[in-house]
């Protein structure tokens, strides 16, 4: 068996989409699965993912060049079998997605934002209480402060994949928090957000207190 080789992008750790009608595309259950449960994990061709999807190779591929068209997906590498057939090996751009906040508010609706709201307020049983004319401040400060952190988080690129590919994914895991906080931590725009956020929440807990 013999390869083609052609230059391929780097995987990224993370990568934050920011494009609406990418959210959209990656709502859909079998590009998800095929996103997220497969070849964010290694490379996989039309014929593996048929196989593990149940869904026939013409569908997986329509939906590998919508991925593809967004950047999501990338071709990897091209075997050829001894019977001469050329299988195509496609890869998720990043071993992990998240949707900005932002967007994925465009994208779906008001949700996003209601469900900030609801995680705000229950703060109240760890003593922080928000006054009703304050949560919109708050989720404001929430918002950009993780918009921050993912923009930040989604620029650790894996320099050596063959052997990320090695660790467990435990490790992977461990390895990635600890990147992604020494990332957080050199960045002045982020640790600014940050001591607003903690400031307006030791706010929130004294008032608590004096209630």
């Amino acid at each position: 068996m013999s390869g083609s080789k052609k230059r391929k992008p780097r995987v990224k750790d993370m990568e934050v989409i920011e494009d609406k009608n990418t959210i959209k595309l990656l709502m859909e259950p079998t590009r998800a699965k095929i996103v997220f449960d497969y070849l964010v994990k290694g490379s996989m061709t039309v014929k593996q993912l048929s196989e593990v999807t149940g869904k026939n190779p013409g569908t997986i591929l329509h939906h590998i060049q919508k991925l593809k068209e967004v950047g999501v997906v990338f071709e990897e590498r091209t075997e050829a079998t001894k019977t001469g057939i050329v299988q195509r090996y496609y890869r998720a751009s990043a071993r992990e997605y998240r949707m900005g906040i932002s967007e994925m508010v465009q994208a779906t609706g008001d949700d996003t934002t209601k469900r900030l709201k609801s995680i705000i307020k229950s703060l109240s049983v760890y003593g922080i209480d928000v006054p009703q004319e304050q949560v919109s401040e708050a989720v404001g400060l929430l918002t950009a402060m993780i918009g921050r952190e993912n923009e930040i988080s989604s620029r650790n690129l894996i320099v050596n994949e063959e052997e990320h590919d090695k660790l467990s994914s435990s490790l992977r895991g461990d390895a990635s928090r600890i990147m992604r906080r020494f990332a957080l931590e050199e960045d002045s725009e982020y640790k600014e957000l940050r001591e607003n956020w903690h400031a307006f929440l030791s706010l929130a807990r004294s008032h608590y207190r004096k209630v």
